[in-house]
């Protein structure tokens, strides 16, 4: 087992999730007294706090399993542009820009099962860690409910919900030219059920992913 894939296994936690919402009023005592009078604390509201959304049951889908087939596809245009992405075999390729592709399962007919998403960007001038922190921050600016599980050099195991269901994604950057750079976004996502195999997925796709 490569060292990346270890530290992303390492990742797999169960997420609990606690449901319910509380409103709060801090209230002020003034109980009755003798003497002259003197300024006393009003009692206010605490500042309000955003109700957690009600989770919904996933879809019943299999479960992803580790060490799913995978077949090398080529992905991009141009010699300095062609990429060889290792992804799994069945699942259908769908263009989401020039540098940019989406794969799902053949048959997951409905959303929030799981999905891959590779993203190249050559042209990107950071360290892999100071894009990991970039994109934890943009992810906590929007995604709702999110919280990091894990993280190790090169990756992140986080959750968030979208439309009331509770999603795992397993997000990691790799530098394919040894300049250290981050090059290459992978991310896998889906539901609790499928942690173990969508750690072992997108540790597997960073090892094989290539230039050609």
């Amino acid at each position: 087992m490569t060292g990346r894939r270890a530290l992303l296994l390492a990742l797999v936690l169960v997420v609990g999730l606690a449901g319910g919402f509380a409103t709060s009023w801090v209230l002020g005592e003034n109980p009755p007294g003798s003497g002259a009078a003197a300024p006393v604390a009003a009692a206010s509201p605490s500042l309000p706090v955003d109700p957690v959304p009600d989770v919904l049951a996933d879809p019943d889908y299999p479960p992803l399993e580790p060490d799913v087939p995978l077949v090398d596809t080529v992905v991009g245009e141009g010699e300095d542009f062609q990429m060889t992405v290792p992804a799994p075999e069945g699942w259908r390729m769908v263009p989401i820009a020039l540098n940019e592709w989406q794969w799902r399962p053949d048959g997951q007919d409905q959303s929030f099962g799981y999905v891959m998403r590779v993203e190249q960007v050559l042209s990107n001038r950071r360290s892999i860690d100071w894009t990991l922190d970039r994109r934890v921050d943009e992810l906590d600016e929007d995604e709702q409910g999110f919280e990091v599980v894990g993280q190790s050099g090169d990756g992140i195991h986080y959750t968030y919900i979208t439309n009331n269901h509770l999603r795992h994604g397993y997000l990691a950057w790799v530098d394919l030219t040894g300049s250290d750079n981050a090059q290459v976004e992978i991310a896998v996502t889906g539901r609790r059920v499928d942690q173990s195999g969508l750690a072992d997925l997108v540790a597997r796709v960073a090892d094989g992913v290539r230039l050609g």
